[in-house]
């Protein structure tokens, strides 16, 4: 909260910036959980340098033939997320987690709507590396967002078959609204968080991707609200009741999710049934 103050003060360029705390260093790697895995190097539209890990099926599992492209939170970078997805290769599903720019080894500052140069960047090399893969998302926090506004101007163009999206939240307003109730500070700081542009909040283009989607969100997330995911739910079923779209309530605190076997295995059958 005392960051966002401040920014206000000074004048920030971009306020979206102020949703992302990234960390430079990597403190493991797949190869740490046996996996084996390749250092993808990406180059976004405007010439940003982006890292991401891609980690084949692997082991004696069957290949469901479905890649995923996992978006992580807001803070850390992948080789702290990562260790929440690394049971989907041991499944038999391919995963590129990227680090967005700003995040890890790759160049630039976290911004939108810059970052989603970036999950393009990662779409076009996984369509070309991989034409017979089927493609879908997996976001969590602030990267289901992210998959949301991707999947709103791009699903169809490169051929998404679904998302899955964990804790996720309606708008970024209201999402820093909730974060700073929490504190005495984050109250003062409350009014000026109608400054925050409201273009790329998730609620208002759920509309625009009819496709299978998972929404998953713990009653006791500590960060982003229940009621978040539950408000995304229902309007996807007013704008499409007829699509595949499935809810699951998580557990513990915050996209603890891939914690509990049984999550895990309700995700894995979305998967490989989402048709």
């Amino acid at each position: 909260c005392l960051i966002l103050s401040i920014s206000f003060l000074s004048g920030c360029t971009s306020l979206s910036t102020l949703f992302f705390y990234p960390q430079r260093s990597l403190v493991a790697t797949p190869q740490e959980a046996q996996l084996d895995y390749q250092n993808v190097w990406l180059r976004a539209t405007d010439g940003t340098q982006l890292h991401a890990w891609w980690i084949p099926a692997q082991g004696d599992v069957t290949d469901t033939r479905t890649m995923l492209l996992y978006i992580h939170g807001n803070a850390e970078n992948i080789s702290t997320h990562s260790r929440s997805i690394y049971w989907l290769p041991q499944q038999g599903v391919s995963v590129l987690a990227l680090d967005y720019r700003g995040f890890g080894a790759s160049s630039g500052q976290a911004k939108l709507p810059d970052v989603l140069q970036d999950l393009e960047a990662a779409v076009v090399w996984m369509k070309q590396e991989y034409p017979n893969k089927e493609l879908m998302i997996l976001g969590q926090s602030i990267g289901s967002a992210l998959a949301i506004n991707f999947a709103a101007q791009a699903a169809d163009k490169y051929q998404v078959q679904g998302l899955i999206l964990d804790a996720s939240f309606t708008g970024f307003a209201t999402a820093a609204r909730s974060a700073m109730s929490q504190s005495l500070l984050g109250w003062l700081v409350w009014p000026f968080t109608v400054l925050i542009p409201s273009q790329w909040d998730p609620i208002k283009h759920v509309d625009k991707i009819d496709l299978p989607v998972l929404l998953m969100h713990s009653p006791t997330d500590n960060i982003i609200p229940y009621r978040h995911g539950k408000k995304l739910h229902k309007r996807w079923q007013q704008a499409y009741p007829e699509q595949q779209l499935c809810w699951l309530d998580a557990k513990g605190r915050h996209v603890m999710s891939y914690a509990f076997p049984e999550l895990k295995q309700a995700t894995l059958i979305f998967i490989t049934h989402k048709n």
